[in-house]
């Protein structure tokens, strides 16, 4: 039996955030960025930019509302970031659905079509990245450096993360840029069309006031119903930076011709 596809079609907000694609409602009312979150964001982008490795995790949860009847689900999942490796993985899953993509330098690992039946072998097949793009820009640190570029940013003063003070800054992307920072993965398509539907999507960054990396990031994202599903959700992902070595997936072929079928 296949996964939920109604699980994996939400898991693919997660996947399209962790490749570096952050959308949001229209914010014509929203006033410009302020002086003081725009100099935070800058030293944030230039420190994620040198950051040799790092490791996080994802919590969170998204509930789903139709015709008065409302579901919930938990998010979980992890990943990690080495530079001099090349490499980056996620496991991200939503209920009992998960999803593993890895990257090696400008080759991406997706998993095979089949691989979520029971009883097909779980296997990722290789994909090379366009030319014109760095394989750092498919990771979420990457990503975020993106996201500054077509957002407005906000100082919201301090608050503790695990003990530490850090300075907090909102973000809120411009949805019409969704487009150019297309990630060409499977699903793409479904996050695109509920990304684009949203009544609202933000991220806080907690930044470490001394490394300027950020210690958490919460992403906020609201739908509303009007004949359609309402959708809430809150990921929440909590980094630590340091020595980390990334696994390959256990199985993986040269390309999609080779993946196992039922």
């Amino acid at each position: 039996m296949p996964s939920t596809k109604q699980s994996l079609a939400i898991l693919g907000i997660v996947t399209a955030l962790l490749g570096g694609a952050y959308v949001a409602g229209i914010f014509d009312s929203r006033p410009p960025s302020d002086p003081t979150a725009e100099r935070l964001a800058h030293q944030t982008a230039n420190a994620t930019a040198e950051v040799p490795a790092y490791s996080f995790t994802v919590g969170g949860s998204v509930t789903v509302e139709r015709g008065g009847e409302e579901k919930q689900a938990s998010y979980w999942g992890h990943g990690g970031f080495n530079r001099s490796e090349r490499r980056y993985r996620t496991e991200i899953g939503l209920a009992d659905d998960h999803e593993t993509r890895f990257l090696q330098g400008r080759t991406r690992y997706t998993p095979c079509p089949y691989s979520r039946y029971v009883n097909v072998a779980n296997v990722s097949y290789a994909t090379e990245l366009p030319q014109n793009q760095s394989w750092t820009t498919r990771t979420i640190l990457g990503g975020q450096r993106q996201l500054f570029e077509f957002s407005r940013v906000y100082d919201r003063g301090t608050s503790t993360v695990g003990g530490e003070a850090v300075r907090v800054v909102e973000v809120v992307p411009d949805q019409s840029k969704l487009a150019s920072v297309s990630l060409s993965i499977p699903g793409e398509g479904d996050v695109e069309q509920l990304n684009r539907n949203a009544d609202e999507l933000r991220a806080m960054l907690y930044l470490s006031p001394e490394t300027h990396l950020p210690r958490r990031v919460v992403v906020h994202r609201d739908r509303s119903g009007f004949g359609r599903p309402s959708i809430e959700e809150r990921i929440v992902y909590d980094f630590t930076y340091g020595s980390n070595s990334v696994e390959r997936p256990p199985r993986t072929v040269d390309n999609e011709s080779a993946c196992p079928t039922p």
